[in-house]
This record gives C-alpha cells, sequence and structure tokens, in this order.
C-alpha cells in the first residue's frame, strides 16, 4: 500500500471512531427537564397550563408516556417544537388543591438520550383573582384584587387612562385591552397577570377594533374591527369580526364575504363555535369556525348568550310581549339540529317576570339570569337557575340595585358581579363575589366597573 493511501485511510478510520465515539457519549449524556413557565414553577392556573423544556431534541411520543400527575389529571400537549411543549389540564381544576407533576426515567432523545433523573414538581392550583376598570386622573386603567378581605388593587395596564375594554385569557396568564390611540382610534394592547411585559398587540391604526375574545385554543383572539372610511374623520364603517393570530400577529376578516357584519363575538368552551351579534339581521349569527357554516337566532336584546359547558346547546335571551308587557325570555338553541326552545319565561313559566341576560355555568347544567318581577321597576334580582327542573338559588335580591358583568370562576365555585345603584353614581358602583358552596357573598371593592376573573 502506498503511503498516501494508508494515510488516508488512517484519517477515515480515526474519523469514523471519533464519530462513533461522540454519539456513544452523545447518549449518555442525560437529557434535563426544566419548568420553563410560569416562574416559580409552584402556582398554576386551574388550567395547569405550564410550559417544559428539554435541553436535548425528544421524541414526542416517548415524552408522554413518562408523564405523570398525582391526582390523576386528564390533560393534553401543545408542542412547539422538539424541545418545548405545554400541558395543560382539560378541565379546570379547584383552586388550592396541590398536584404532583412528574417525568419518570426513560430513553426519550431522537438519538437514543434519556431522562436519567425524575424530573418532580409540586404545583398549587392559585386562587383566581378579579381584574376590574378603575377611574384614574385622566380614564381608565385595568386593575386586579384578591380575594382576600381588604385586598388593595395591583394597577395592570398604564396608557395614561386610555383604556376601552378588554378580556383576560383563559389560563389566566395575561390580559388582552383596547386602548384610545393618538388617532382617537383603537388598537389591541396585552399585558402579563402581573402587570409586566405591557405591548401592543395589534396596530389598528385609523380603525377601532375592540371586544376581544379568546378562543379556548388561546392562540386566536376573535374581535370586533370598524374599518376607517375613505374620510378619516367620517364615520367609521360598519362592526365586522376578524380573528388574530397571537403567535404570528397575523390578522383577517373571520368571513370572505366583506359584507357580513358583526359585534362582540364569543366562542364556546371547545373552540369550535362562535357566537355574534348580526344587527342587520336581528339576531345571534352562530358561526363554526371550522366550516365556516352558520345560522341565525332571532332576538332583539344585543347579547350573544352563553355556551353550556359541552358546547351543545346556547341560552341566549329575546323580548316578548304579553299582558305585563314586554319582557325577555330564555331560549335554548340546540346546535346539532338548530332546534330552539323557550327555556325560562314566555306563557307558561315565570308569569309576568322578565327573565334574561344568561350566564352558563362551565360545569353543570345550571344558569344564572337577571329577574325582574316588575318591568315599571328596573330593580332586579340575581338568580342561579336549573332550566330543567326551573328550581333556582336567590343570589342578590335587592331590588335598589342592578347586577350586571357576571361570570363564573372555570372551576363553577364562584361568581362575580357587579351591583349598580338605581342612581347611577359611578362611586357607588360595588363589586361582590358569591360563593356556591356557602351561599355567601362579600364585597370586593367599590367605584370599579365590569369585573371579570384573572384564573
Amino acid at each position: 500500500m502506498k503511503k498516501i493511501d494508508w494515510l488516508a485511510s488512517s484519517v477515515i478510520i480515526v474519523t469514523v471512531l471519533l464519530l462513533i465515539g461522540v454519539i456513544l457519549i452523545g447518549n449518555r449524556i442525560p437529557i434535563n427537564i426544566t419548568c420553563q413557565y410560569p416562574t416559580p414553577c409552584d402556582q398554576v392556573s386551574p388550567f395547569g397550563s405550564v410550559l417544559f423544556e428539554f435541553s436535548r431534541p425528544v421524541l414526542a411520543d416517548q415524552i408522554e408516556t413518562l408523564w405523570q400527575t398525582n391526582p390523576p389529571v386528564e390533560g393534553k400537549w401543545e408542542w412547539l417544537d422538539n424541545q418545548h411543549v405545554r400541558w395543560s389540564s382539560l378541565k379546570p381544576l379547584p383552586s388550592d388543591q396541590k398536584i404532583v407533576l412528574q417525568f419518570t426515567s426513560g430513553p426519550v432523545g431522537q438519538n437514543g438520550e434519556q431522562v436519567s433523573d425524575v424530573a418532580r414538581w409540586e404545583v398549587t392550583i392559585r386562587t383566581p383573582r378579579i381584574i376590574v376598570t378603575r377611574n384614574v386622573e385622566n380614564g381608565r386603567e385595568l386593575f386586579s384584587y384578591g380575594l382576600e378581605d381588604g385586598s388593595p388593587g395591583m394597577q395592570v395596564s398604564h396608557t395614561n387612562g386610555r383604556v376601552f375594554d378588554y378580556q383576560t385569557s383563559p389560563d389566566g396568564e395575561s390580559v388582552v385591552f383596547s386602548v384610545l390611540n393618538d388617532l382617537g382610534d383603537i388598537d389591541l394592547w396585552i399585558v402579563q397577570r402581573d402587570g409586566s411585559n405591557q405591548r401592543k398587540l395589534l396596530d389598528c391604526g385609523a380603525d377601532r377594533c375592540s371586544t376581544p375574545a379568546w378562543s379556548p385554543v388561546l392562540h386566536e383572539l376573535a374581535y370586533t374591527r370598524e374599518s376607517a372610511g375613505l374620510d378619516p374623520n367620517g364615520p367609521k364603517g360598519a362592526p365586522r369580526i376578524w380573528i388574530l393570530d397571537v403567535k404570528s400577529e397575523q390578522t383577517a376578516p373571520l368571513f370572505s364575504d366583506t359584507q357580513k357584519i358583526g359585534y362582540g363575538p364569543k366562542w364556546s368552551p371547545n373552540g369550535q363555535w362562535l357566537s355574534i351579534w348580526n344587527g342587520s339581521q336581528g339576531g345571534i349569527e352562530v358561526v363554526n369556525r371550522n366550516t365556516g357554516d352558520t345560522f341565525m337566532l332571532e332576538s332583539a336584546n344585543g347579547d350573544v348568550g352563553c355556551w353550556t359547558q359541552d358546547s351543545q346547546f346556547l341560552y341566549y335571551s329575546n323580548m316578548v310581549s304579553g299582558e305585563a308587557g314586554f319582557r325577555n325570555v330564555i331560549l335554548r338553541a340546540d346546535i346539532s339540529n338548530r332546534s330552539i326552545s323557550t327555556i325560562l319565561g314566555g306563557n307558561v313559566e315565570g308569569g309576568g317576570f322578565s327573565i334574561g341576560s344568561p350566564v352558563c355555568s362551565p360545569t353543570d347544567q345550571w344558569v344564572v339570569v337577571t329577574l325582574q318581577e316588575n318591568v315599571q321597576i328596573p330593580g332586579r334580582q340575581l338568580f342561579l337557575l336549573n332550566p330543567d327542573v326551573k328550581d333556582g338559588i336567590s343570589i342578590m335580591d335587592n331590588l335598589s340595585r342592578i347586577p350586571g358583568f357576571y361570570s363564573w370562576t372555570p372551576d363553577g365555585e364562584r361568581l362575580v358581579f357587579q351591583l349598580s345603584k338605581l342612581s347611577g353614581n359611578e362611586n357607588d358602583v360595588e363589586i361582590w363575589v358569591w360563593d356556591r358552596k356557602t351561599g355567601k357573598s362579600k364585597i370586593i371593592t367599590t367605584g370599579a366597573r365590569a369585573p371579570q376573573w384573572l384564573p
């Protein structure tokens, strides 16, 4: 063998041996797992949303076989790439419950690397806070409050008083809110639950973007957009529903038909349906997000109803005429066959009562409604009703107050609501929380409006 051939062969052999050694050593390098969010990884939302990072690329199906929770919790995985995954519970978990999350040891790497040590975290389902809008010197800002007595308000947004409206994310990690811009129109912004990382999410320029609604799948927002006309100082166009991808920050109309109007979108719990107020057609338009199919529900009230926990029914109110005058009744639309039935009120049930503004429990068939005994008196009661048996529980029966802006915690154990005096004084508005287990209510703060839960 020539000397040069021998040298080339030696180089090839050494290179191959080095590659084998690198592979063998690489396979022995353990894969480390860190809880990337939340930080610290000890308090999580009712949906247990946790983001994990792996030190090396892993095989998704192998990682999922190593996963354990105690007590057992049915969850779902969202893979961002081969080194990052988000796990969350399929059903809301009760506040203050402790859960152990862990990955056992085993081979998971793309080259056979292993998780050599058990990665374990003990987390507590955090107690939700309440977000409200509150007057500041030159407008309104977002503040959050705890449920403990005397909880001080924490300012969440900092916009120089330009907050218009808002919605909290389903996992409680962030808040999207609409903000008046320098043109006098409205952009969309986002901020973390603790008030950090506030940034503009969507620059709407001379358009007005409002009523943001988070999809349960988190990365989509539906919102109302009123476009500017040819004259920037002229009236805006009719409201239309747009969809914003929060990850890519790309936005587009919900409908390809540019003549379709809509306002105030609301998602079904499974993220498959949207209910939208369509004033031009006199009712609620129900849209299948996957297929684009739609159908109308006649209503004159301007609200978009509430979805049952299984996304099978939509409860909504409509105005009818009777001997006692005009009053509201509650109807139920079966999404599977589009049938409609009157559930509360009407000629048979409810007498002269006006029953409206349904808010569905996230865990069972019960619905919170307002009940007005005499349509000549503006005061209303707040009731929790079982539509199937027409049985109910009084939450608030002070007829000198008007309840509004009520919503459930994800576990269905607490209801937050706003009480306004008939006088209409801003400082007299009260924010209350009702505990379903005890049946008792407590006041959280006064002088605030539009409460929502921050899970």
